[in-house]
């Protein structure tokens, strides 16, 4: 969602250009993630417009404010570019799941993912890494798993999720040290980090 609601240029451009060293591997689970996260603020600004929509009616309706009409100009074109913003993060979505769909191998979930979060989620004080989320557990129990299965292999996690991956979530960046992956929470960094490594 970060490519789509356009806050990591970088990234649209490694995965159109991968650098041949780089392998990119993307938990199945984050697609969905994804895509409710997409659902989410696409319900957002569609209640927004219904709000402006709301407001528009009534400053039509007021034939005495001497700034009425002035405010329904205005509400107007934010209308219309409210709409066209939530079309350029629509276009943008379907661009870069596509292009991941292309360029990226899945991590699909097996036994031991499903294993390992529904003993966590059993016991009677939960014990998932990152608190009240789901989906964050499965992706970095995914992540986890898959760098078991590659130890000798220079991993890197990047994410823009940094207050569940991030710094703000200091137990979550142990653990992925730990496995011998390394968080960046957007690809600019990422491309200074990797091209510091082959200096």
């Amino acid at each position: 969602m970060a490519v789509a609601k356009g806050r990591d240029l970088e990234a649209e451009k490694l995965l159109r250009d991968s650098h041949p060293s780089i392998r990119i591997v993307i938990p199945a689970i984050c697609y969905i993630e994804a895509i409710n996260t997409y659902r989410k603020v696409k319900e957002y600004q569609l209640k927004f417009q219904a709000e402006m929509d709301k407001q528009l009616n009534e400053s039509i309706r007021d034939q005495t404010s001497i700034h009425a009409k002035s405010f329904s100009r205005h509400l107007q074109k934010a209308s219309i570019e409210n709409t066209l913003l939530l079309n350029d993060i629509q276009n943008r979505f379907s661009e870069i799941i596509n292009l991941l769909i292309e360029s990226a191998e899945n991590i699909n979930f097996n036994g031991s993912i499903i294993k390992t979060i529904s003993e966590q989620v059993f016991l009677e004080k939960e014990t998932l890494f990152i608190k009240n989320d789901l989906m964050d557990n499965l992706i970095l129990q995914s992540i986890l798993d898959h760098a078991d299965q590659h130890p000798n292999e220079r991993k890197v996690f990047l994410s823009g999720n940094t207050k569940d991956f991030g710094k703000k979530n200091e137990n979550v960046t142990q653990i992925l040290n730990s496995a011998g992956v390394q968080y960046f929470s957007n690809t600019k960094d990422f491309l200074g980090w990797l091209e510091s490594q082959s200096s």
